[in-house]
Formats: structure tokens, C-alpha cells, sequence
């Protein structure tokens, strides 16, 4: 099948050389720039094309672009013709449905958003981390099977979505990998606080971080749940809270994590009602921080 690949950054560079290696035939790359068009176009040893040729000559349309080029993009080339009967058109975006590619499916094309739940800093980071990662797939159920078929010709794994989950499902990505971030700022902002070396703060918690990881991937949540809330220690969250009375957006972060903590110690089976009920209470937006 002739793929075509409208959009070159690490996504869709990384997607095409993969594709290409598992067999497909690349019709041709397009992107906002001649220059980074013809770079991958030269790694393909494929032709670097007008948006609308490449949709032409395509059986199967991805558009790797950025999420806010992806409508005005689908437009354009429905008015220049390029989408045809039958033809799969898919964008890659996490937080937009297909819905964005109503253009193309009005001239007959299926169309599908096609997400790969990972995080990429670059192409050859994309190429390494592609194979083993969860995509999900959602839209015109027409085109599932060729999406699951590409997928695992990726070296992936996927799942079906529901297109009015999509805002949802991109909501929990966020969550696990954006605020993971934010949530390690948190932690050293404590350690600042603390009056640990700058130096020293993240090297010293890493290592912590990635101990955890092994022991989620190992046990799964709630299991690898461990700390004071896990215990029920009701004596040494307050204590926490007592020293972050005068810091108040690092308690307010503790406090919110710590009632979603409650909740996983409960389903891990280390705590009783009555505990979770004496933690809650302490983690409340009632306590004030003063006795």
C-alpha cells in the first residue's frame, strides 16, 4: 500500500522510516518547510511533494503536523481535490478526534486518529521507542483494520477509542506525563525548602523515582503503593502538613495527592475504613494547618 506523509517533525519522520522498513511503499513526504521535507524525503529515497500531490498519490494519508495545523490542513486539500473514495486518512493527535478530517470524509475518505501514548524528544529517540508502545485508534471503523495492521507492523500494541473519550483518554496522558514532571518540580521545590544543595536534589531522588517505577511495572497500582498514607500513619502526615503550614501551594499538592492516596491504600487492603476516614479528615480542605 502507498502511504504519504504530510508532516516531518520526530512523529512523523520516525513513523515513515519504520514504515518503510516494514514494507510500505512511501508515495511521497510533505511539510510546512521545503528544507525539512526534502531531509526526510532524501532518507526515504522518496519525493518531496506539494501537500496536495501527496494526498493524490496516497492509498493511506498521515498527517503528522501539529494539532492546530490539522484542520485548516484537511480543508486544503479538500478544496484542491486530493482526498479520494476509499482512501484512509489518519492524524496522529492525542487530543482531537477524526472529526478534525470531516474535509476528507465528506469526500468519501475513512478516516481515523491514530495516537501513540509516548513522549518523544527526538527522531532516533522516536525510532528506539515506537516498537512496544500502546496506540490508541479511534474513528471510522472502516479503517481499524488497516490502523491495527500498521500498528503491529510498527512493532505496536493498540486498543480502540471511543472518538467522545478522546479529550478524556488525552486528559489521563497529561496527567501521567506531563504533571508527572510537574509533580517531581513539587518534590524538589520541598527539597529547596528543606535547604538540600540544588546540586544534590534531583540525582538524589531519582533514583527513588525509578525504584518506583520498577516496582509499579512489577506489582502494578495499588501493590507498589508504599509510604505513610499506605501504612495509615496518621501521626506523620500531619506532621508533614504541620511543615508545610507556611508553604502554601506544596500543601496543597500534598493534600490533593494525599486524599487520592487514601483512596489507592484502601484498594491495596492496608488500611481500614475508620483509618481512611481519620486521614481524609486531617487532608481536608477543613485543616488549616494550625492546633
Amino acid at each position: 500500500m502507498k502511504i504519504g506523509f504530510i508532516g516531518a517533525g520526530k512523529v512523523g519522520s520516525a513513523l515513515a522510516i519504520l514504515l518503510q522498513r516494514a514494507g510500505y511503499d512511501i508515495a511521497g513526504v510533505a511539510s510546512r518547510t521545503d528544507e525539512s521535507a526534502q531531509t526526510l524525503a532524501e532518507r526515504l529515497s522518496c519525493p518531496a511533494l506539494s501537500k496536495a500531490e501527496v494526498a493524490k498519490r496516497s492509498e493511506a494519508l498521515l498527517i503528522t503536523t501539529s494539532d492546530d495545523a490539522i484542520a485548516s490542513l484537511a480543508e486544503e486539500i479538500a478544496e484542491e481535490g486530493a482526498f479520494h473514495s476509499g482512501q484512509v486518512v489518519m492524524h496522529m493527535s492525542g487530543a482531537h478526534s477524526s472529526q478534525l478530517l470531516a474535509p476528507a470524509a465528506q469526500k468519501g475518505a475513512i478516516t481515523l486518529s491514530v495516537h501513540p501514548i509516548q513522549s518523544f524528544a527526538s527522531i532516533d529517540q522516536a525510532l528506539a521507542l515506537i516498537p512496544g508502545t500502546y496506540f490508541s485508534i479511534e474513528g471510522d471503523a472502516r479503517g481499524f483494520g488497516f490502523a491495527r495492521e500498521m500498528v503491529e507492523k510498527l512493532g505496536g500494541k493498540h486498543f480502540p477509542l471511543d472518538s467522545e473519550s478522546k479529550v478524556l483518554y488525552h486528559a489521563a496522558a497529561c496527567v501521567a506525563c506531563n504533571y508527572l514532571v510537574s509533580l517531581l518540580d513539587t518534590a524538589l521545590g520541598m527539597l529547596k525548602e528543606a535547604g538540600v544543595p540544588e546540586e544534590v536534589r534531583l540525582p538524589a531522588f531519582l533514583p527513588l523515582v525509578a525504584g518506583t517505577f520498577e516496582n509499579i511495572k512489577n506489582l502494578g497500582v495499588p501493590k507498589a503503593l508504599t509510604g505513610p498514607i499506605s501504612r495509615g500513619d496518621r501521626g506523620t502526615v500531619e506532621k508533614h502538613l504541620t511543615a508545610m503550614r507556611d508553604l502554601p501551594q506544596l500543601l496543597d499538592v500534598y493534600k490533593t495527592l494525599g486524599l487520592v492516596t487514601v483512596d489507592v491504600a484502601l484498594a491495596k487492603g492496608t488500611i481500614n475504613e475508620e483509618q481512611a476516614g481519620a486521614l481524609r479528615s486531617l487532608l481536608s480542605d477543613r485543616w488549616n494547618g494550625m492546633h
